[in-house]
């Protein structure tokens, strides 16, 4: 692993972590080995601990005493709870930048939504989900409140978790994905908040039940 100067260890140690974990490397309900972990990264045990606590906090492992840290399972409710949330805070995001944009904010979306339309027309998996994350990233700071900014990122993770599972069951995810995030740019760009709320609502309805169905895969169950 190489480590990047401008983030501390333990965050950096969390990312690798979270990554393993988003993409299912690291399945549900298995067991974090501390030791291997850190011999393989070549930190300290203490430094692998402190990044299970950012892990905990972002919900995507769990800390027994006695037992250790494992990775969260999803249950179908859980992820139906957490989209019912995130929906919300992103309707929000979304109708902030359609009444406050200016000049030159939107030209990183459009990049994105090019690049995500080549990813899809070459069927990368890796690359659309990439992209993907870039664009919510991008739409978080145009949040117009740091509250729900900042927790609009501390559930990325777990967006992550989800997106990656939906998008892994099937090239239509894809599909569905890349039309609405262009139908969203389009009417951002018309400042029609209405209409955005619609969106929002009844995608976030078809996504919520395409995650829930993923649920299976999240939880360990196979």
């Amino acid at each position: 692993m190489t480590f990047k100067a401008n983030d501390s260890l333990t965050e950096q140690i969390a990312q690798y972590l979270g990554k393993q974990i988003i993409q299912g490397t690291m399945q549900a309900g298995e067991r974090i080995q501390e030791l291997r972990i850190a011999s393989e990264l070549e930190v300290s045990r203490g430094s692998v601990r402190e990044a299970l606590l950012i892990l905990q906090r972002r919900h995507l492992v769990e800390i027994f005493p006695r037992r250790g840290a494992v990775v969260s399972s999803i249950t179908g409710d859980d992820v139906r709870h957490f989209f019912e949330l995130w929906f919300l805070l992103l309707d929000q995001a979304v109708c902030n930048l359609a009444t406050s944009w200016q000049n030159d904010d939107l030209a990183h979306f459009f990049e994105v939504t090019t690049q995500l339309a080549e990813c899809n027309r070459r069927d990368d998996l890796q690359g659309f989900y990439e992209h993907g994350v870039d664009f919510l990233d991008t739409l978080y700071r145009y949040a117009g409140n740091r509250y729900l900014e900042s927790t609009l990122k501390d559930l990325l993770p777990l967006t992550q978790r989800c997106l990656f599972a939906i998008l892994r069951a099937g090239k239509s995810q894809m599909d569905q994905t890349q039309q609405f995030l262009e139908n969203l740019l389009k009417t951002i760009i018309a400042r029609d908040t209405a209409k955005l709320r619609q969106m929002v609502a009844a995608f976030g309805q078809q996504y919520s039940l395409l995650a829930q169905g993923a649920a299976e895969s999240l939880s360990g169950r196979h």
